[in-house]
């Protein structure tokens, strides 16, 4: 056990190597118009490296403008200043991508496919090529990257509202330390955040707490549509438009539910199948020992090991029947 953690470290330090990280920092001190991009549907965590970074960025003086491809299912309270929805105003001299493993998940026009690239993300399946590719699949969040980075550059970069927003992002994509991508370097930059003045305890009721009685009551509905395969080692449950409609509640309040559901003894692989407003199907995957990043290959999606997402055109039905045949 301890030479498996010396040797986890070891991995990790040698990531963050300084030459390489001192080469992006002076890109990025190089350039004047910054432009920030996450994917898709952005969630905690690449809204919170978005905000983080667009923090330090306008401390330093430089022009920098956000995309998101479309709105947030959620509303968080810290989010970039100059935020835009699928368009830009700016032409930029940079672009860094976070917490996007694809091109065709993030905002790019032809007149951006020229310009140089800082590509900061956590997912084993991605394939964009920056000019410069910081890709950690072992952390649990592009906020964890963040932090290494920043703290390895210079401490000083990171405040209290930097902090609030790195841990935040932790937090979403580790569902409050419950997933396996957790390790010791995930508490130990938490516990850093915490340092730096962000309040784990405020975070963790932000994200997960405070839920109204319709939000319960949808999800008493996905209980009942709890269905298990004959091995007993799959779990999975949907979400229609119409049931968010019938409880008057506008994005499904899913986090959280994913690890509720792999509670079921047994379960190994547990699935979570939503209709989004603009008529896909999107599905959450996670394991406990399956590859279904493999398997969320096989219908266009990925992600990581333990941790993957599809998003589909096709209906609800149609790919419930198609996903859960396979399992």
């Amino acid at each position: 056990m301890e030479q498996n953690l010396k040797n986890q470290e070891n991995s990790f330090y040698n990531f963050f190597d300084k030459n390489k990280i001192l080469k992006i920092w002076q890109l990025i001190q190089k350039y004047k118009n910054i432009t920030l991009l996450t994917h898709f549907r952005p969630d905690g965590d690449g809204i919170s490296a978005c905000a983080a970074i667009d923090k330090i960025l306008h401390d330093m003086g430089k022009n920098v403008e956000t995309i998101y491809p479309n709105k947030s299912q959620f509303q968080f309270k810290r989010e970039p200043k100059n935020l835009l929805i699928n368009t830009h105003r700016q032409i930029p001299e940079l672009l860094i991508i976070l917490d996007c493993a694809t091109y065709n998940r993030i905002y790019y026009p032809e007149i951006f496919k020229q310009v140089p690239i800082i590509n900061i993300d956590h997912h084993i399946s991605n394939n964009i090529d920056g000019t410069y590719n910081l890709i950690h699949a072992q952390s649990s969040s592009t906020c964890e990257i963040l932090f290494y980075f920043f703290k390895i550059l210079d401490k000083n970069l990171i405040d209290k509202y930097v902090a609030e927003c790195l841990l935040f992002g932790i937090l979403y994509d580790s569902q409050v330390f419950h997933t396996q991508a957790v390790t010791p370097n995930t508490l130990i930059a938490s516990a850093g955040l915490m340092e730096f003045g962000a309040n784990l305890y405020k975070l963790k009721t932000e994200l997960i707490s405070n839920k109204n009685p319709k939000i319960i009551a949808l999800w008493g509905k996905m209980l009942s549509n709890i269905r298990i395969t004959p091995s007993g080692k799959a779990a999975w449950t949907y979400i229609t438009q119409e049931d968010l409609k019938k409880y008057n509640i506008k994005q499904a309040p899913l986090i959280g539910f994913n690890n509720f559901l792999s509670q079921i003894a047994g379960i190994d692989i547990t699935l979570l199948f939503q209709e989004i407003d603009t008529g896909q199907t999107k599905v959450s995957l996670r394991s406990k020992k399956t590859d279904v990043n493999k398997f969320a290959a096989k219908f266009g999606g990925g992600g990581h090991k333990n941790a993957a997402g599809i998003l589909s055109d096709k209906s609800i039905k149609e790919l419930i029947k198609e996903i859960t045949d396979k399992l």
